[in-house]
């Protein structure tokens, strides 16, 4: 792993930022209109905070090259 690139080249990176916009979303309580919003936006908030995670981990796993600053 010598090889470097941008840390907007980096899927770990932008799989994080999907969770953490997830996460806020859940905090602010986003409006679903006649669906119970809050059930439902807490488990698609939950669902998308997990799945992008899990993905930044396998990501970063999987990379071949480091990121630069």
């Amino acid at each position: 792993m010598n090889d470097i690139k941008s840390i907007f080249a980096s899927r770990t990176v932008w799989t994080n930022f999907l969770g953490l916009a997830s996460v806020a979303l859940a905090m602010i309580g986003v409006d679903t209109g006649s669906v119970d919003a809050d059930k439902f936006a807490e488990a698609a908030a939950q669902l998308v905070a997990a799945a992008s995670f899990i993905g930044s981990t396998v990501f970063r796993l999987t990379a071949t090259k480091r990121l630069i600053g």
